[in-house]
């Protein structure tokens, strides 16, 4: 039995007539008259009271084969529908990952915003997740893009854009002696207690420390932490300042404040990364959006 066996039979059952149902179908009347009688000896039931030359009912076999008929061809349509907008892209689930200042810049919001109204089937799953993780989660297949800190090499089947960089501030305790000020110097940073990234989840911000200082100084690391999160708390904690994109005034509250450094603007470095030979149609579909997002930026 063929799913066009089923589209004959509730064509049938539908118009009660074999030359309305036959019509519909655009077959001859004999040909669906077979069909119909083939599909009955292969059931071996009696699907229809012959009224008449063209006039039909339904038995009880009948009706009730009726309803499983018109649920396995929706389930069969659907199926059909799905796998053709899988094939364009249309469908599908894609899984993303974000350091927290791609967040606090709208990033994730605006591409779950364009993918959405893009492609309405596309399901975008998102999670915060360090830089050194998002790599090795888009390496082995568990990720499929990654919003993150630039990083100097990636591993083989890896590539990435660049996405705008954001300028580089200090998150600072309200009652931190530097807090009344609205530009703060290099020289005033000399001495200053920094708190910083964990070693293993530190992707650039030991530079960007570095950065800020006068040239030759090295940082004062008092505590390390494994998430942005955990830096602002430990900043709201009072146990030392931190470099931060200046994004994070989106997000910050009392009692950390948001300063800027003086001088040239210090920028940090993001970046998009995914594989560089992504089969997956949905996935290639939100990298072209966020591509197409970023592209003038």
């Amino acid at each position: 039995m063929e799913i066009r066996h089923l589209r004959y039979f509730t064509a049938v059952a539908s118009e009660l007539h074999f030359a309305r149902a036959a019509e519909r179908l655009n077959i001859a009347p004999p040909t669906l008259s077979h069909q119909i009688k083939w599909l009955e000896s292969y059931l071996g039931v009696t699907l229809f009271l012959r009224k008449g030359t063209r006039r039909v009912e339904l038995t009880f076999a009948g009706q009730q084969f009726q309803k499983r008929a018109l649920a396995l061809i929706e389930s069969f349509d659907q199926a059909e529908r799905f796998v053709r907008e899988a094939a364009r892209g249309e469908v599908g689930d894609v899984r993303l990952g974000y350091v927290l200042s791609s967040a606090a810049a709208g990033y994730i919001k605006r591409i779950i915003e364009l993918s959405r109204a893009a492609s309405p089937n596309i399901l975008v799953n998102i999670q915060k997740m360090e830089t050194i993780p998002q790599i090795k989660a888009i390496n082995a297949g568990s990720l499929d893009i990654g919003f993150m800190r630039s990083v100097d090499i990636l591993p083989a089947g890896m590539e990435a854009f660049a996405l705008p960089p954001q300028r580089l501030c200090l998150a600072i305790h309200q009652d931190h002696c530097l807090a009344t000020k609205r530009k703060i110097t290099a020289t005033a940073l000399a001495k200053e207690s920094f708190v910083a990234y964990e070693l293993d989840a530190e992707v650039g911000f030991w530079r960007n420390i570095a950065a800020v200082l006068p040239r030759g100084a090295i940082p004062k690391i008092v505590q390390r932490a494994p998430d942005a999160n955990s830096l602002l708390t430990l900043v709201s904690a009072n146990i030392g300042i931190a470099v931060m994109p200046e994004t994070f005034n989106n997000i910050i509250r009392a009692p950390v404040v948001m300063r800027n450094i003086a001088g040239p603007p210090i920028y940090s470095s993001n970046a998009v990364a995914y594989r560089a030979n992504e089969r997956s149609p949905a996935v290639r579909a939100v990298l072209k959006t966020i591509r197409t997002e970023f592209a003038s930026s």
